[in-house]
């Protein structure tokens, strides 16, 4: 009997040279103060929808696109959202944002970040637990995840592990935070995209 294929290897064969480059680029946008790489940005594609399969309506008022962006996000990212114009379609726009939304988060968790009046994140020093961090701000938004470092703290646990604010937030975010790790491992064995991007920087 035929081993089973994963999502990872069924993906590996349709990705395009143009849909791996797009993500290679992106990652220039991370440096060595994250754990952030181009097979973060592959996982979360993935993740996001579903391995190409998901991608939503232009011109939707929801989450749409190679990354899944709102409309709110997407603008704030600079993205055109529009029926005529939807540019969470376009790979290349889409991969940037969705890179450089990461990069910010990991930033505002890596520091005591205002996100809103009287809303502040608690600094994760450790950076792998602070990656955790980001992908769970991605998938839920930031305010969300700093409210539940708030409420952890509230109740005595630490708001700087993620297990300890976890269970504040939704089982969505939390099986979010936990299969982009292990679609990135998989990917990091397996992708032939060019890890070391990140090193060149942005240019």
């Amino acid at each position: 009997m035929a081993e089973k294929r994963s999502n990872v290897d069924q993906w590996l064969e349709r990705e395009t040279p143009r849909i791996r480059q797009a993500l290679e680029s992106a990652s220039r946008y991370f440096d060595s103060n994250d754990e952030l790489t181009v097979n973060t940005l592959e996982a979360v594609y993935g993740q996001e929808n579903s391995f190409g399969i998901l991608m939503g309506r232009r011109g939707s008022t929801g989450a749409s696109g190679h990354f899944q962006f709102e409309p709110k996000t997407a603008r704030r990212y600079g993205l055109v959202v529009s029926k005529e114009n939807d540019q969470r379609f376009d790979i290349d726009r889409a991969s940037s944002a969705a890179a450089r939304y990461l990069k910010d988060l990991n930033t505002w968790f890596g520091k005591r970040t205002k996100l809103s009046e009287g809303l502040y994140t608690v600094p994760i020093k450790s950076v792998s637990e602070r990656k955790k961090f980001a992908l769970g701000a991605f998938n839920a938004g930031e305010g969300r995840i700093a409210r539940a470092q708030r409420r952890a703290e509230r109740a005595g646990k630490n708001p700087q592990l993620w297990q300890d604010i976890a269970k504040y937030l939704s089982r969505e975010t939390r099986q979010y935070v936990e299969k982009v790790p292990l679609y990135e491992a998989e990917f990091a064995l397996k992708s032939p995209a060019n890890k070391n991007m990140k090193k060149q920087g942005v240019r």
